[in-house]
């Protein structure tokens, strides 16, 4: 079967398997879901070893960074789905006189056919907590796994069919990027993305032939700022932690640190420590072949225009390849932390996204002046700010991110009850949280109009126009004069003979 006909199957099975899923009660759907967290548990250490990118920092990582987030994502579906999805009744009291006896409500309907385009870095607990939003909010769901996540993303499905979801409610499609173009040609109705900026743009340009609409949380390149009052030992530690995370490949990893430059000596004296401690083996991970093609002159440039490394850059001593279902290897070369000193806006290193453990410390005159560069990066998915929570409140509104952390990195971001996403190149719209899961659903408007005050059904009479212009003066006339006058004017076109 080729490729076209194949996603053609697999759109039409999902299509018709949700038309019945839609149906079943809320409550039943989110009770299924809420089963995924025991089953996770049971099947925890088959999905972590279908993680086969050499980033991971083996079922330790994993636990902490997929396995315990996407089961506590489960057990809140389970719990607070029927919350967030409930119909919104209108309120009688506030109701418009001019509406008469009507009686409206907005319930949350699926989108229909949901297409999870997949990444590789975090394949279980990203894929799989888009996957049970969209089953929760009643959808049909399409997935295009990244390249080398085949095996966790059918692992996933296997485990929402014993939850007793129908097997052809979810249809895997091939990891290829054709297989995506394929599906957003045939048409769905809802894109969920993770990747890049670039493949971001590529994926708008296709939802607008068929008008789907799109979730996109696309690349970071995160600040953080450190504050006068900061604990530096807290600062450098967590640092340190987002550096080693899944090697680097997190896009809310830190990336651009701004540091007022009188304290500027004691951050990096203690940095260093944190990184590259005297007397102990030096910490390295794997940086894909291609990233490290593209990273590496680009930190030569750097230097040439006033960058340094502050500790050694240890690379490529080793090389590794991973064969993929399509029977290419994929290369990889060993890294340590790149951390460069002295980088500024402009250079091409600053405001690079990519999977990598690298860290440009930005030396700033004073805060005013780190938001300024800030800025100046076109990024803004996540931010951290170090130091008194009174200060680090000021500057929140002034940091155009999707989120804001006070005093910590990226682990805040895993809260189920948090929706996430990103601004400006970062992307738009949620996942996660109530609004990641009403973003799995369209509004539907019912009203009920009771009684036989029908007055827009009838001919225009004459005095309409002075009774309307009097309804509008007393109901929203500012001030009670022109309210009282309103008043008289409704008295009097109401004692005024209609015309025949």
């Amino acid at each position: 079967m080729d490729l076209h006909a194949e996603v053609h199957r697999a759109v039409a099975q999902a299509r018709l398997a949700q038309q019945s899923w839609g149906s079943v009660r809320l409550r039943e759907r989110a009770s299924r879901i809420a089963r995924f967290a025991g089953l996770l548990v049971e099947h925890r250490r088959e999905l972590s070893d279908g993680v086969l990118h050499p980033t991971r920092g083996g079922y330790l990582e994993t636990i902490t960074a997929e396995l315990i987030p996407l089961a506590q994502t489960a057990q809140w579906l389970g719990s607070d789905a029927c919350r967030v999805l409930r119909a919104r009744r209108t309120s009688w009291w506030s109701r418009p006189m001019w509406l008469g006896s009507l009686h409206s409500r907005v319930e949350r309907v699926p989108r229909g056919l949901v297409l999870i385009l997949g990444t590789w870095n975090y394949p279980i607990y990203l894929t799989g907590s888009q996957l049970l939003h969209a089953l929760v909010a009643g959808n049909g769901v399409l997935i295009k796994p990244a390249e080398g996540c085949e095996q966790v993303t059918g692992k996933l499905v296997e485990l929402c069919v014993e939850c007793g979801v129908p097997s052809e409610l979810v249809q895997v499609l091939g990891s290829s990027l054709e297989a995506g173009k394929q599906a957003m040609a045939i048409g769905v109705d809802h894109v969920v993305m993770t990747g890049s900026s670039g493949s971001g743009r590529r994926v708008i340009a296709q939802t607008m032939e068929h008008l789907s609409s799109a979730t996109l949380e696309l690349s970071g390149c995160d600040s953080v700022f450190v504050l006068p009052s900061a604990d530096l030992d807290r600062v450098t530690n967590l640092l340190r932690f987002g550096l080693r995370l899944n090697g680097g490949a997190t896009c809310i990893a830190p990336r651009r640190v701004f540091v007022i430059e009188s304290m500027l000596d004691r951050f990096m004296q203690q940095l260093k420590q944190r990184l590259d401690p005297p007397n102990q083996g030096s910490w390295s991970t794997w940086m894909s072949a291609a990233t490290h093609g593209q990273i590496e002159p680009l930190v030569a440039q750097a230097i040439e225009q006033g960058a340094r490394l502050a500790i050694p850059w240890r690379q490529g001593g080793q090389k590794l390849e991973i064969p993929f279902e399509d029977g290419v290897a994929r290369q990889w070369v060993s890294t340590g932390p790149i951390v460069l000193e002295g980088v500024r806006p402009g250079m091409s290193i600053y405001g690079l996204d990519v999977f990598a453990p690298l860290l440009s410390i930005v030396p700033v005159r004073d805060i005013d002046q780190a938001i300024e560069f800030n800025d100046a990066c076109r990024y803004g998915l996540c931010a951290s700010i170090f130091g008194m929570e009174s200060e680090a409140q000021t500057l929140v509104s002034r940091i155009r991110a999707g989120s804001v952390l006070v005093n910590d990195l990226v682990v805040p971001t895993a809260d189920a009850r948090l929706p996430f996403g990103g601004r400006r190149e970062s992307g738009f719209g949620v996942t996660r949280g109530d609004e990641g899961l009403l973003e799995m659903t369209n509004p539907q408007v019912i009203s009920f109009k009771r009684g036989k005050w029908l007055p827009h059904s009838d001919l225009p009479q004459e005095r309409d126009e002075q009774l309307l212009d009097g309804v509008l003066q007393f109901q929203y006339g500012r001030g009670w004069k022109i309210r009282m006058s309103g008043l008289q004017q409704v008295l009097r076109s109401i004692r005024r003979k209609p015309t025949n």
